[in-house]
C-alpha cells in the first residue's frame, strides 16, 4: 500500500512539474523570454511561489527545461521516423525534406529556440544550467552526423569531408534558415518577392549537391 501511494505521489509531482513547464512555455511564446516573470508563471498556474519552488529553483531553470524538452521531442520524432532511401545520401535527403516540410507546423517551437539563442548569446546564467544543457546535447544522437557517416561508408556521400564539422554546419544552417523563413517569412516574401518555401527547398538542394559523392 505504501509503495503504491509513493508511486501515485511521484506521478502527481511529475505531472505538476510538466504542467508548470507547459504553462510557462505558452507564456514565453506569447510574450518573449525576457518579458515573463516568476510571478506571471505562478499566477497563470494558479499556485504559490512556495509551491513552484518545490519544482524549480528559478525562471532560468524552467527556460532550460523547456528548451531541452523541445529538442528531446525533435530527436524522438526523428528516431521514430522511418527514413526512406537505400543509402546514407537518400536517407539524408528524406530527413532534410521532412524537417523543412514540418517547419511551418512547428512555428512555436522554432520561435522558442530562436529566443533562447538570442537570450544566451555569450554565456549561460549558471554553471549548473550550462552543465545540464551541455550534458543533454552530448547525450542525444545527431541524425545528420549519423547519416553523413553512413553515406561516407556506403559511398553515396563524398569522403573528403569532416563528418563532425559538416554535421554541425548542416544543423546550424538548417536551424537558422528555418527560423528566418518561419518567423519572418511573410515580410520576407513581400520584401524579396520569393516564397519562403522555395528558399527552404533551395537550401536542401544546395546541401545535397555539396555532399553527394
Amino acid at each position: 500500500m505504501e509503495t503504491k501511494w509513493k508511486e501515485q505521489l511521484e506521478q502527481h509531482r511529475n505531472q505538476r512539474r510538466e504542467d508548470i513547464k507547459e504553462v510557462a512555455k505558452r507564456l514565453f511564446i506569447e510574450r518573449g523570454l525576457t518579458s515573463v516573470t516568476l510571478k506571471d508563471v505562478v499566477e497563470a498556474c494558479g499556485i504559490s511561489k512556495v509551491t513552484l519552488y518545490k519544482y524549480f529553483r528559478s525562471l532560468e531553470e524552467i527556460i532550460f527545461e523547456v528548451e531541452i524538452d523541445i529538442l528531446s521531442a525533435w530527436v524522438i520524432r526523428m528516431e521514430q521516423t522511418t527514413l526512406q532511401g537505400k543509402n546514407g545520401y537518400e536517407k539524408l535527403q528524406f530527413l532534410l525534406e521532412e524537417t523543412v516540410r514540418g517547419s511551418l507546423d512547428n512555428a512555436d517551437t522554432i520561435k522558442f529556440i530562436a529566443m533562447f539563442d538570442m537570450l544566451y548569446q555569450e554565456n549561460y546564467p549558471t554553471p549548473e544550467l550550462e552543465s545540464r544543457y551541455r550534458t543533454f546535447l552530448r547525450s542525444v544522437p545527431h541524425p545528420f552526423l549519423m547519416l553523413l557517416q553512413e553515406g561516407v561508408e556506403d559511398g553515396s556521400i563524398r569522403k573528403d569531408i569532416d563528418v563532425k564539422v559538416l554535421g554541425y554546419t548542416l544543423s546550424n544552417v538548417v536551424n537558422a534558415t528555418e527560423q528566418r523563413m518561419t518567423l519572418r517569412g511573410k515580410l520576407l516574401h513581400l520584401d524579396q518577392t520569393i516564397d519562403p518555401a522555395i528558399v527552404l527547398d533551395q537550401m536542401v538542394h544546395m546541401i545535397l549537391a555539396y555532399v553527394k559523392a
